[in-house]
């Protein structure tokens, strides 16, 4: 059999096998959909081993061994069988590792020796080998093999997981399964053997409506997903995240009697449900005032990141004008911004960090930054490095080496990077050293840029240790006089900022560049920036660097054009 007749031999298989949700939803990329059948075909055959009733537990044993040395055959790269040519080929393709499928091979095992379950850690240790490797390797399939996407996708697929169990309770009791752990049944003070006849009583209905409860909230958990990968996954994601809800509030609005009914969705409610997620979210009528608000803020600022935020859909977008005008706000303290009180008054933007995560803030910008928390995943020690930098800000206005000054830069710069990329969106772990080396840059940037701004405030952000090495004295820098030592300092510290550029450069993986086309437009304006400083010789002393909006505009087009091109290309 060619591979190509083996991927349509597992499609058959997937097409023929009623599902919530069709295997290879047309939403996903047409390249991807035969792949997705061949490894839907390994477990689903393998699941219907563990399931022939009739067999004896000995032989749907003996068989799963079988499937398990046809897969080992399948990784050394002597595949037998169609479906095994088939998932060869796609193991190939995308570099699958093996632990996935041994791990949906224990859950069948585990299955045919049915025992139940003692615990809630007995069940969700069954989810995680046969529900959550399914989730790993849809995820692979397109790219993403960081540890934080995993995690989200289990909390999917342990909620569809549950889900599934609750809905099917009254099938999996007929064939003498109950799902339901014995120490969670015995807190609701069920019998397990009057569920196992049949009975529905009240403690049984209490039972179940906290296991749907517990299966809900892993669903809207795992939804954050949505928004970390891309765009037609992330809309799977999110309908068969709200399908698991859906089927949830089936069951609740049967009084949790599933026993002598199984609750379904009709086809027409998968349609409607599809067609709701095909658009985007909306905000919540006071989240849309405050992004409002947050978005005048950044465009007040003119700031050279609202030429890049515009290349974003209007949920990335309002994000990050949340969080830009979180950063403005709280860095204005240390610029003078703050008119009285600057401890006090970042004092109070931790607390209105508190109440952002807590999901009580007050402040228009609290408001639209925990609609944004919600939405992506913001890692809040990055907001409180933010703030300790600006803190440091308040406290100092020397730093003796490059050391200290990184740690500096890396607070108040690299953590806008971090948060920024988890809006952009990306596959590669080596998006965050990117963000990193990015902010880095661009802080180093803003410091030759705003020598003489900063000396007007008293302040020297340039290292001593490199101004003594350069034989610079302070007063040259605070009085704003250029001199050849002065141009030797700059061209340095010019270089030491290039390089972070290029480390950056290094850092971007390919199949990032097109999610992360607006830190690129960012670069090549900061980048531009660097360019005209040296063009003037490094004397920054007789009017502020700046570049016309027409020329950011052009930068910033440019980047989204090269990415796209690239995008296509790849």
């Amino acid at each position: 059999m060619t591979v190509a007749e083996a991927y349509r031999h597992c499609g058959r298989i997937a097409a023929a096998h009623y599902e919530n949700f069709t295997v290879g939803s047309w939403m996903l990329p047409r390249r991807l959909r035969h792949h997705l059948a061949a490894i839907y075909a390994f477990a689903r055959t393998a699941d219907d081993f563990a399931d022939e009733g009739v067999a004896p537990a000995e032989v749907r044993l003996a068989q799963l061994d079988r499937w398990e040395r046809a897969l080992d055959e399948a990784f050394a790269g002597r595949p037998v069988g169609p479906v095994f040519v088939a998932l060869a080929d796609t193991v190939r393709r995308f570099d699958l590792p093996d632990d996935p499928f041994r791990r949906l091979l224990r859950a069948f095992r585990a299955d045919v020796r049915w025992r139940g379950f003692d615990d809630d850690e007995a069940l969700l240790a069954y989810c995680a080998d046969s529900a959550n490797p399914v989730g790993h390797l849809v995820l692979y399939l397109f790219g993403y093999r960081d540890p934080g996407r995993q995690a989200l996708a289990d909390r999917i697929c342990t909620g569809l997981q549950l889900a599934n169990f609750w809905q099917d309770l009254g099938i999996d009791v007929a064939r003498g399964r109950l799902y339901l752990p014995r120490a969670t049944l015995a807190q609701f003070g069920v019998d397990p053997m009057n569920v196992l006849r049949g009975h529905e009583d009240p403690e049984l209905r209490r039972c179940l409506e906290a296991e749907v409860d517990r299966a809900g909230r892993l669903l809207s958990e795992g939804e954050t997903l949505a928004v970390r990968v891309d765009a037609r996954l992330g809309r799977e994601v999110r309908l068969f995240a709200a399908g698991g809800q859906a089927i949830l509030r089936k069951i609740a609005a049967a009084g949790s009697r599933v026993l002598v009914q199984r609750p379904t969705l009709t086809r027409r409610e998968k349609a409607q449900l599809a067609l709701v997620l095909l658009r985007p979210a909306a905000p919540l009528p006071a989240a849309r005032d405050a992004y409002a608000y947050c978005r005048d803020v950044t465009e007040r600022s003119a700031s050279n990141f609202a030429y890049a935020f515009r290349l974003l859909g209007p949920e990335r977008r309002d994000a990050l004008h949340a969080v830009y005008a979180f950063c403005r706000f709280v860095d204005d303290i240390a610029d003078g911004g703050a008119h009285a009180g600057p401890a006090a008054l970042l004092e109070r933007w931790r607390d209105e960090l508190d109440r952002v995560y807590a999901g009580r803030p007050t402040h228009p910008i609290g408001v639209a930054l925990a609609d944004a928390v919600r939405r992506f995943p913001l890692e809040r020690r990055h907001f409180e490095d933010l703030i300790a930098g600006v803190a440091m800000d308040l406290a100092r206005q020397r730093y003796e080496t490059f050391e200290a000054l990184y740690e500096y830069c890396y607070r108040v710069a690299a953590t806008v990077g971090l948060l920024c990329v988890e809006i952009f969106g990306y596959r590669h772990p080596s998006a965050r050293a990117y963000a990193v080396d990015l902010g880095i840059a661009f802080q180093l940037t803003n410091i030759l840029r705003d020598v003489m701004e900063d000396a007007h405030r008293a302040r020297v952000y340039l290292p001593l240790d490199d101004l003594r090495h350069f034989d610079v004295p302070e007063a040259a820098l605070l009085a704003g006089r250029y001199s050849p030592h002065v141009g030797a300092l700059m061209a340095f510290e010019c270089g030491r900022a290039r390089a972070y550029y290029l480390r950056a450069r290094g850092a971007l993986a390919a199949e990032d560049r097109a999610s992360l086309a607006p830190a690129e437009a960012m670069r090549r304006i900061y980048e531009r920036l660097l360019d005209r400083i040296e063009a003037r010789h490094f004397d920054v002393f007789a009017s502020r660097v700046t570049l016309p909006r027409y020329e950011k505009v052009g930068l910033a087009l440019a980047a989204w054009g090269r990415a796209q091109l690239g995008a296509r290309a790849g």
